[in-house]
């Protein structure tokens, strides 16, 4: 079963990758204004905070197989009537495109926590860190191969037909989750109209490191996940004219995520997912920084390591909590860790009107720092972590 799950995410990831890149570049060159980014991955990724919470309760309640396939199939469905629209109109108005985004979010909101409550049901014989690693290779190869992809029709001129491929792979992905099948989730009593926010207030009661790790979350994806929007932005500010730089960047950001997912199962033998945590949210924010310069070799490093450090930032925090949570509770409690990707878009709307009235130099400066303040707040317990006193979720 393993295989087809993590086939169909691949062509999942790889279609909403291609489509991600697509979309920015088409309203930036449309309407030449990065506001309208922000307002595009906001209505892209607020519904994460809307509906992340109930999404959660869904999963225990019903069947996660069932699920995926419902949330694949109109997925599939919303990608080729849009696809059909851009191709058959020659410039889409703004509140179009920001509908088809917010349709595209919700269906993320709810397919993201009940793919990750499936996780250990495919780590029987494995540990958890290896087999979240393997899930984050998946999406890294995606991040890497998708933007190239995209980027090479971008520059080809075929952005219309970028968004069918997008359709394509999602249309691949649907056929290949059709066979998985996974057990019902016994919840033995426990899920007496249990809503995710109570769940994870006993949760963080018990778990103080865990609570830490999570509101620094919050403003790492804020400040610094959010660079995806306006790095189109810097991009054309530094090389006008170059569209495949951006597809290059963002596949050296990818090839950076692989690497780290290859190496982290190790590391993590080594060093806990706290500290690992920390350490790699100080390194991903110093990495914001060399951007700014205008040079395309240094550009691809510092995105590789914005990659490798961002990856294993987002993997210890999940290998964290997949380690802590119980699978009766799973859903809830990781639709509300998920949430921290809710930041994102907040974090985007207010960059993209940062870069669009300061400039995009000190925009990412501000990104930089806002990542570091997580770092600065913990800095005394980073290296006084206890890792023999581990608090665990108490049932």
């Amino acid at each position: 079963m393993s295989r087809w799950f993590f086939s169909s995410s691949f062509f999942l990831f790889l279609g909403n990758w291609i489509g991600i890149i697509a979309l920015n570049w088409y309203v930036f060159e449309t309407f030449h204004n990065p506001v309208y980014l922000g307002w595009i991955n906001f209505a892209r990724l607020v519904p994460i905070l809307v509906f992340s919470l109930y999404a959660g309760r869904l999963c225990d309640q019903y069947s996660r197989s069932m699920l995926i396939k419902l949330l694949s199939g109109l997925s599939f469905l919303f990608t080729f009537f849009f696809t059909i629209v851009v191709i058959t109109s020659e410039q889409l108005p703004i509140i179009v495109i920001l509908f088809y985004a917010c349709l595209r979010g919700c269906v993320s909101a709810f397919e993201t926590p009940i793919r990750n409550a499936i996780l250990p049901a495919m780590s029987k014989d494995v540990n958890v860190s290896v087999i979240v690693s393997r899930y984050s290779f998946v999406i890294n190869i995606c991040r890497s191969i998708g933007p190239a992809i995209a980027g090479l029709l971008i520059g080809l001129g075929f952005v219309s037909y970028t968004f069918a491929l997008q359709a394509f792979c999602l249309f691949i992905s649907l056929l290949l989750c059709l066979p998985i099948t996974v057990e019902r989730v016994s919840t033995k009593g426990s899920q007496k109209k249990s809503f995710a926010i109570q769940e994870m207030k006993q949760y963080f009661s018990y778990d103080l490191k865990g609570r830490g790790l999570f509101i620094s979350s919050l403003t790492a994806m804020a400040f610094g996940f959010s660079y995806t929007t306006i790095l189109p932005v810097l991009t054309d500010f530094h090389f006008p004219g170059e569209a495949e730089v951006f597809g290059i960047a963002m596949s050296f950001a990818a090839v950076g995520g692989i690497v780290a997912t290859l190496t982290l199962p190790k590391v993590l033998t080594q060093v806990n997912e706290e500290t690992m945590y920390y350490r790699s949210l100080c390194l991903f924010s110093i990495s914001l920084i060399g951007v700014l310069i205008p040079l395309k070799s240094l550009l691809f490093v510092c995105l590789f390591a914005i990659g490798f450090f961002g990856q294993w930032t987002r993997s210890t925090n999940r290998i964290y909590f997949q380690n802590k949570i119980p699978d009766e509770k799973r859903g809830r409690i990781m639709s509300v860790i998920l949430m921290d990707r809710g930041m994102i878009p907040l974090g985007a709307l207010v960059i993209s009107f940062l870069a669009d009235s300061i400039g995009i130099m000190f925009t990412f400066a501000i990104m930089a720092i806002g990542t570091f303040i997580p770092v600065i707040t913990n800095f005394k317990k980073i290296d006084s972590i206890d890792e023999g006193g581990e608090q665990c979720y108490k049932l």
